[in-house]
């Protein structure tokens, strides 16, 4: 082999290198916050939630499997964060679709506030079950409470 030819073969066994180098950065970029969005954070503690839900379990059996990417939203600030996730639920009896809404504070883990379940032509509020953390209901009003008495606006 000329030396002439080693160079050329050099070259184009660089120019292959630096491009499959690109490629696996590329394709690492793309997955790697997929991966975080569809495992971990808020879509964990979301599926663990479902999972141990006693409404799916009677209404889509055991679950087997969730959607590969849950849609909606998340939001993370200084630890504190929010998320709406709809996540595909795949059951023993059937398919549900799931809208979870979730808080994080500052040092806590993912907390789910509300969340509902759609089987077939069904809504259902899931309450409760392991994992569940709903905030608590507003106090009703009592007759001749406070809360039920009209406040007047006072000058200042």
């Amino acid at each position: 082999m000329k030396s002439s030819e080693k160079w050329m073969l050099a070259a184009v066994l660089s120019a292959l290198g630096i491009v499959g180098f690109c490629l696996i950065c590329i394709v690492g970029a793309v997955l790697t916050p997929l991966r975080w969005w569809s495992h971990g954070g808020a879509t964990e503690a979301a599926e663990d939630f479902l999972r141990k839900n006693p409404v799916v379990a009677a209404h889509l059996g055991t679950v087997r499997s969730f959607g590969t990417l849950p849609s909606g939203s998340q939001t993370l600030i200084n630890g504190e964060g929010k998320a709406h996730l709809l996540i595909t639920i795949r059951g023993e009896k059937g398919e549900g679709t799931a809208e979870v809404d979730l808080m994080k504070k500052p040092g806590e883990s993912w907390k789910v506030t509300a969340a509902v379940l759609v089987a077939g032509d069904q809504r259902l509020v899931l309450e409760g079950g392991p994992g569940a953390s709903s905030p608590s209901p507003p106090p009703e009003a009592q007759p001749g409470s406070d809360e039920e008495q009209s406040v007047e606006p006072m000058d200042v």
